[in-house]
């Protein structure tokens, strides 16, 4: 469970990471589009190249977490992958870091720390899973997203309401916490009906899908509303909604005893508040004096 949950937050930080360094080498680069001179450009600045190898390469620490642990357990701490991309801010990039944000890489620590002793006991081969209640749970939330989906598209720019950007923040949030449980459905699944490699592959191939879609509207929500906002719904959407897909979808148990599910709550609660604080920059801990 331990190195599930490592794998997990690299994932994040080096997904974090990623990001940043494509939209720092993007500055110099042209709009992007599909034609192969404006690919190679990308491709040959070393800033974006490296940023997309390390989003590549959180896929993949994020996919080998999946394989080994409950998506009810990886999508709380995957949130603590801005830790991981504040202590590179701090040590490499000479971005230091405000006495708020220290306070909320603590929170996030002392939460990551408390998932894994509470879920430490959880054995996740007893995981009840059923093929029917899964494939039913993901179509139902996949239908009634695309009905959402095709609701905001038919709004024009003059009818869509005030909330429009956080709306677009929460079907983010949905899209991502379905691209890991449709990741963990597939080993799962796989491991039900003895063939693994095809579920599996089918597994991962609808978690890109439900990844791009969600990337669509976290873009077209930070391109018409504010950023922070944006990623604190985003945030809290991917947790809670992943959360609920992995135990009703997937059957996944939460920890037997009072204590240790009173610890899970407060942990996954305390990275939810930790990172969110991150994003807005360590306030609510710390406001820094002005004048």
């Amino acid at each position: 469970m331990w190195f599930a949950i490592l794998a997990a937050v690299v994932s994040s930080g080096a997904s974090s990471v990623g990001k940043v360094l494509q939209r720092k080498g993007a500055k110099t680069l042209p709009q992007f589009s599909a034609d192969v001179q404006t690919l190679s450009k990308y491709l040959t600045n070393r800033t974006w190249a490296l940023g997309l190898l390390s989003d590549l390469s959180g896929s993949v620490f994020m996919v080998t977490a999946l394989a080994n642990a409950p998506v009810s357990v990886i999508q709380p701490v995957s949130g603590g992958g801005l830790v991981f991309l504040s202590l590179l801010s701090h040590f490499f990039f000479n971005e230091k870091l405000k006495p708020g944000e220290w306070v909320a890489v603590g929170f996030c620590f002392c939460g990551i720390a408390g998932v894994g002793i509470a879920t430490s006991g959880i054995d996740v081969a007893s995981h009840q899973a059923s093929v029917v209640r899964l494939v039913f749970s993901l179509i139902s939330v996949f239908s009634l997203l695309l009905f959402g989906v095709r609701r905001v598209k038919q709004m024009s720019k003059k009818q869509r309401p005030k909330h429009f950007p956080a709306l677009c923040g929460f079907f983010a949030g949905c899209f991502f916490s379905l691209s890991s449980t449709t990741c963990r459905s597939g080993f799962v699944v796989g491991e039900l009906l003895g063939k693994k490699v095809f579920f599996g592959s089918l597994g991962m191939g609808l978690s890109i899908m439900n990844t791009s879609i969600g990337f669509v509207y976290q873009t077209l929500g930070l391109r018409e509303g504010n950023a922070v906002m944006i990623s604190t719904i985003t945030t809290v959407t991917t947790i809670m909604v992943g959360m609920c897909l992995g135990i009703v979808a997937l059957g996944e148990s939460l920890p037997a005893t009072r204590p240790t599910f009173l610890l899970h709550a407060m942990s996954c609660g305390t990275i939810t508040v930790g990172s969110l604080a991150l994003g807005n920059g360590g306030g609510g801990f710390f406001r820094e004096k002005v004048g």
